[in-house]
């Protein structure tokens, strides 16, 4: 059983490490980063351990993990796009201010009532900080706040362009055309990645409950199941499991984040 626990030990945190370990050096914002998958699948495993032993346990966190990382990328993707399309939208609403208004706080404060999503309430709160102290700062703000880069490039762009008092209206059009491709990338994501990491829990979970009903059905099964070498195997599918899934929730997160 030790010589079990340890390679399960192993095995997991060497899936963790491919997981977790290539996510780049940003900042990441909280919304990005759920938390609730991991207490979820520490939950089960304590729960399933208490009730059907340490085996149990292993193979119930392993499986509620997966399927919990799974689940959460969905609405973290969607979060994600209403982003993305609000920050390109916002991008292009200014960058047809720009072309009319005689200064940068003229464009913002014409823009920021017409901004959409979750830029509207950051496009606000840009206007009034730049009345108070001023667009540079207003600016720096914003782009620690930022969700998205093009809303940090256009941060950047406004304070250049308060700073310096020159033409900002031909870089803005390079702005919105990155703005939009960026919310195009971000829709792709979601469609082709992170809305199809669902089936990948589901084939998990199927998995595992396929292997456990057809053991409660057969008593020699269970026996079998529950001893020592059905235990091993237990544990090892458990881990290989989770250095399959690691893999391409390791993209999808790196991607997210």
């Amino acid at each position: 059983m030790l010589n079990t626990v340890a390679l399960a030990a192993a095995g997991a945190s060497g899936a963790l490490w491919v997981l977790w370990g290539r996510a780049p050096d940003r900042r990441r914002s909280a919304a990005a980063t759920p938390r609730w998958p991991w207490g979820l699948a520490l939950g089960s495993a304590l729960a399933a351990g208490v009730i059907a032993g340490r085996t149990a346990g292993v193979v119930a966190g392993t499986v509620v993990a997966i399927c919990s990382w799974c689940a959460a990328a969905v609405p973290t993707s969607r979060r994600r796009v209403h982003a993305a399309e609000s920050a390109a939208q916002f991008a292009a609403i200014l960058a047809n201010q720009a072309q009319v208004s005689r200064t940068v706080v003229d464009a913002l404060e014409t823009a920021a009532p017409l901004a959409t999503g979750p830029m509207a309430r950051a496009a606000a709160n840009l206007v009034s900080e730049c009345r108070s102290v001023g667009v540079e700062t207003a600016a720096g703000n914003f782009a620690a706040t930022a969700e998205t880069p093009a809303a940090e490039w256009l941060a950047d762009v406004v304070a250049v362009a308060a700073a310096s008092g020159g033409q900002w209206a031909p870089i803005l059009g390079v702005l919105e055309a990155e703005a939009a491709e960026t919310a195009a990338t971000t829709r792709r994501f979601h469609r082709q990645v992170a809305a199809n990491l669902p089936q990948l829990a589901l084939a998990t979970a199927l998995g595992a409950a396929v292997v456990v009903g057809a053991a409660i059905s057969n008593p020699d099964a269970w026996a079998w199941l529950t001893g020592p070498q059905g235990e091993s195997v237990s544990i090892a599918a458990a881990v290989l499991a989770l250095v399959i899934c690691a893999r391409p929730l390791s993209a999808a997160w790196e991607a997210l984040r």
